[in-house]
């Protein structure tokens, strides 16, 4: 349909559509009947070619047979009405993106909204998009309808009622809800049935503040603090079983704030679920974590209350293929400090090699860890394999907190305080303790001392860790878990190990020992530090070709478990390990068997040193030019003879000295026959 003229005209298709709705007939008859009523004229018919396509005809609505007009009248109501509204409703667009949001809305514990609600917040959504629009450019009202502001909001209105649309259908309301539309978007057209706080009696924002508190408040607390707020903002009360309700349904918004983000994580945040351990090999995957052993011990030097609670901090370095603790430090304290993890990082190499055979180091390809001291620690990890650094609060990165608390751990645990009676069981936090705690707080003055006695029960859970058989339900013939690692690595391939010499052993897991903050200076007697109180003296590898480093200040890192060797290096061109002195008896009665083959290996190192020495300056004396000196004249004898002797080998063609010139004229010959 549309206006020429001032008159109302229908298209051809609108024309036979209303015919055939009314009479039943079909369509491609009453097709042939207009179309040769236009070519023969039919007075009861005035047909127009459309002025913007002459290839449509239309028909004029007032030149119809009454007959004819309640055709029209029945299917498309009266065409003036239908003119005013179709092209508002042509305007009216579906929107996407409010059909996404509604059907992705829940409520109460992941309910959906049902369909037809959805369907009728999207239509209502789509309609206060167009008008929104409208409202920003009043001049497509003109443009695109032809009538006037008043005419279009009475349009409006009339639509929004016959076509059921969930929008108000008087002026003044309908803007309002346009206004809250802008600024509350999708939401504010749900029902507050649906969960929508913004069409609740109950304040939801206001009520989640008071839930969220980090201190914790009661229900009953919180529904004294709300309703005291009700009163002044004229809102309904609620009861204490309201806010017991509200602060289940919202646990997992405001159980951030309320208990704090390492509790959200706990039990909200998804979890990466990781292969079982037993699918790597062994060291793929190599993770540490401090560890408060569950013992009690005896401090005797105490006067206070808690002489006989002491306890000790570990920290344990464990393979996480196979939960084998492959290293550990401890010391009685309550915190661990930097030194331990390189302890116990030393321990586990130490170990590793002990189990590998031979004398071969081998790292881990990966390591993990938590946030703790990462300024020292994480540097130290990086150092050793790929380390990624852990999300904070993380406590499922990775297998060691599982090996905790594990089934084996206990019984290590436990069997190592079987006598002792000192075992504290688990947390104060746990179900269950684990232990009869009047019987441990009946043996308070029979337990361990700190020092020697702590020691050893510690080490004795760290071998039964390592060496207890990993029984299960269903295998009670299970080997230990030591046995188990051995097995694997020897199926490895030596693509699946990574071997590194014993310099990169001592640069990576060595002290560095600084006196004062001093360096060590090399002398002809090697490197003599001074370690925790004790002297050591150790022998440059080899004095001949090293001797030029005499006087170079250089650090000392040592092995604590191991100090006949130690890496000597300035951290820039020096870098050498050097072994401890063989120290010579200087008298004869204390010779032993092969310490004066031992003698004359350093007495040749000696002479090879001098002989270099001299051999050096003969060189530098050979590279002058003889004639030079002869014709000068004035010059040693020595050099003067050594000259006329270049002389007369260079007129012969003779390029190289012989050994027996060499001698000849070596300055230092008879040093070694005084």
């Amino acid at each position: 349909m549309k206006f020429i003229d001032n008159k109302l005209y229908l298209g051809f298709s609108e024309m036979v559509n209303a015919i055939a709705n009314a009479t039943g007939k079909e369509q491609e008859k009453v097709e042939l009947y207009l179309r040769k009523a236009k070519s023969t004229g039919t007075k009861c018919w005035t047909f127009l070619n459309d002025p913007d396509d002459r290839r449509r005809v239309l028909v004029q609505y007032e030149a119809l047979k009454e007959e004819y007009k309640k055709m029209v009248k029945e299917l498309f109501g009266n065409p003036y009405d239908f003119m005013a509204k179709e092209p508002i409703l042509k305007m009216v667009h579906s929107d996407q993106k409010a059909e996404a949001f509604f059907l992705s809305y829940t409520y109460s514990d992941n309910r959906f909204l049902p369909t037809e609600h959805v369907t009728k917040y999207v239509k209502a959504a789509s309609w206060l998009n167009m008008l929104n629009e409208i409202n920003r450019n009043k001049k497509l009202i003109k443009k695109q309808l032809n009538v006037n502001l008043d005419q279009f909001w009475n349009n409006v209105c009339s639509l929004i009622k016959s076509e059921g649309i969930d929008l108000p259908a008087s002026y003044q309301r309908l803007r309002n809800k346009m206004t809250e539309y802008q600024e509350k978007g999708y939401a504010c057209l749900i029902d507050w049935r649906f969960g929508n706080s913004l069409a609740k009696k109950i304040d939801d924002d206001v009520l989640k503040k008071l839930l969220e508190h980090p201190n914790q408040y009661d229900d009953v607390m919180i529904c004294y603090l709300y309703n005291n707020w009700a009163r002044q903002n004229d809102r309904e009360a609620i009861g204490a079983r309201i806010v017991s309700l509200r602060r289940k349904e919202w646990e997992h918004e405001i159980i951030a704030s309320r208990e704090g983000w390492s509790a959200y994580n706990e039990k909200y945040v998804r979890q990466v679920k990781g292969l079982p351990g037993r699918t790597m090999h062994p060291l793929a995957l190599v993770e540490c974590d401090d560890y408060n052993f569950n013992y009690y011990f005896t401090d005797p030097d105490m006067t206070e209350s808690g002489k006989d609670l002491q306890r000790y901090v570990g920290y344990i370095v464990a393979d996480s293929s196979i939960g084998l603790v492959l290293g550990a430090s401890y010391r009685h304290a309550k915190a661990p400090v930097f030194d331990m993890v390189r302890v116990a990082w030393l321990d586990a190499m130490y170990y590793i090699r002990s189990l590998t055979g031979g004398d071969q180091w081998y790292l881990p390809f990966e390591v993990k860890a938590d946030h703790w001291n990462q300024k020292n620690a994480f540097p130290f990890f990086s150092s050793i394999a790929r380390f990624v650094k852990p999300a904070v609060g993380n406590k499922h990165r990775g297998y060691i907190e599982q090996l905790f608390g594990s089934d084996h751990a206990k019984r290590a645990e436990k069997l190592a305080a079987h006598n002792e009676l000192n075992y504290n069981g688990n947390n104060l936090t746990a179900r269950h303790t684990g232990v009869n705690k009047e019987v441990l707080k009946a043996n308070t003055k029979r337990r361990p001392l700190i020092g020697d006695n702590a020691s050893g029960q510690i080490n004795k859970f760290l071998y039964y860790m390592r060496n207890m058989p990993a029984i299960t339900k269903s295998d009670l013939e299970a080997p230990s878990r030591e046995v188990q690692w051995k097995q694997r690595w020897n199926e490895l391939s030596e693509e699946q190990k990574c071997p590194i010499s014993d310099l990169q052993f001592l640069h990576l897991f060595g002290f560095t020992h600084a006196p004062q903050g001093r360096s060590i200076t090399i002398t002809n007697r090697g490197i003599e530090p001074v370690i925790n109180g004790t002297k050591y003296s150790y022998d440059l590898p080899d004095y001949v070709n090293m001797q030029h480093l005499i006087g170079s200040k250089v650090s000392v890192i040592y092995d604590p478990y191991d100090m006949s060797r130690v890496l000597i290096t300035d951290h820039e061109k020096i870098r050498f390990i050097a072994r401890e002195a063989n120290l010579q008896p200087r008298a004869l009665v204390y010779q032993y068997d092969g310490s004066r083959k031992a003698l004359d290996l350093i007495l040749n190192e000696k002479k090879a040193q001098v002989q270099k020495a001299a051999s050096l300056s003969a060189a530098r004396t050979f590279e002058i030019d003889s004639k030079a000196i002869l014709f000068a004249g004035l010059a040693p004898k020595e050099l003067l003879a050594e000259s006329e002797q270049a002389y007369y080998r260079e007129e012969n063609n003779q390029t190289e000295i012989t050994e027996d010139e060499a001698t000849e004229f070596n300055l230092y010959k008879n040093i070694f026959n005084r």
